[in-house]
């Protein structure tokens, strides 16, 4: 399944073709464990220094794990709503 088969905006990359730059807030979408909704949007950050192991990490900076799945489908930065004037 590729990010365009989803539906997404092309502002959304897949990990795999594109990582965050480290440490700045995105919307990620993972799968979701609940019946109403086959994905879920988090806000979340790429933290590869932080915790190489686990680097995607939510806002707090808890794994993503802690929360529901993993792993993560697709991205975009997400400075513009969550960190006005900051990374523009």
């Amino acid at each position: 399944m590729t990010h365009t088969s989803l539906g997404l905006p092309s502002q959304f990359l897949p990990p795999a073709q594109a990582l965050p730059s480290s440490d700045r807030p995105v919307l990620a979408l993972r799968p979701s464990s609940y019946n109403c909704s086959q994905y879920e949007v988090i806000t979340a950050r790429y933290m590869p220094d932080y915790r190489p192991r686990s680097p995607w990490r939510d806002i707090s900076g808890d794994a993503i794990g802690d929360s529901g799945s993993d792993q993560v489908i697709a991205w975009c930065y997400a400075d513009a709503i969550l960190s006005p004037g900051k990374n523009s």
